[in-house]
């Protein structure tokens, strides 16, 4: 079972970052058209001035979600440092049963608000979508790290960790 939700965990990872690489395209494209037509044709294009941050969220939700799959998120950890394994590895169960279910408080919230962006801003509000995928991707993460966490004896589990850091 864990090594399924490996496989699909790897594959959202596959589909974020084509996402990002196409989005972050699409900015870089955008942006220079937006320069060249300007400075060229003195048509400024309000609508790429909308786009653009919608564009940055994409890639900032993105992001965070693929920190998430590696673990590379902020994580305030100083006082566990001087505990025992024991300690730190039921420490990590809480934080991702309580990260799942954050994200699943908000994943419900965020279908809401995708179709209050959709009422108010039209085809703009649509974007939106981002919120749901991303709470969706990261409670999936968090759940598989905590069936992860579980499975795992606390003897291999030190040694994955030294094999990480290697």
């Amino acid at each position: 079972m864990l090594k399924a939700i490996q496989r699909v965990d790897d594959a959202l990872a596959l589909f974020e970052k084509c996402v990002i690489v196409f989005c972050f395209s699409l900015l870089v494209f955008l942006i220079v058209f937006n320069i060249l037509s300007r400075n060229l044709f003195h048509l400024p294009s309000h609508k790429i001035f909308e786009a653009g941050p919608h564009i940055v969220l994409w890639l900032a939700l993105m992001g965070a979600s693929l920190a998430l799959k590696r673990q590379r998120h902020i994580r305030l950890e100083l006082f566990l440092r001087y505990c025992s394994g024991r300690i730190r590895r039921w420490a990590g169960v809480a934080v991702n049963l309580f990260g799942a279910l954050v994200m699943g408080v908000l994943l419900v919230a965020s279908f809401e608000f995708v179709n209050n962006e959709t009422a108010m801003f039209g085809d703009w509000g649509r974007l939106s979508i981002i919120f749901p995928f991303f709470f969706s991707a990261a409670s999936f993460r968090y759940l598989a790290a905590l069936l992860r966490r579980l499975s795992v004896t606390p003897t291999a589990e030190k040694t994955q960790r030294v094999e990480a850091t290697r």
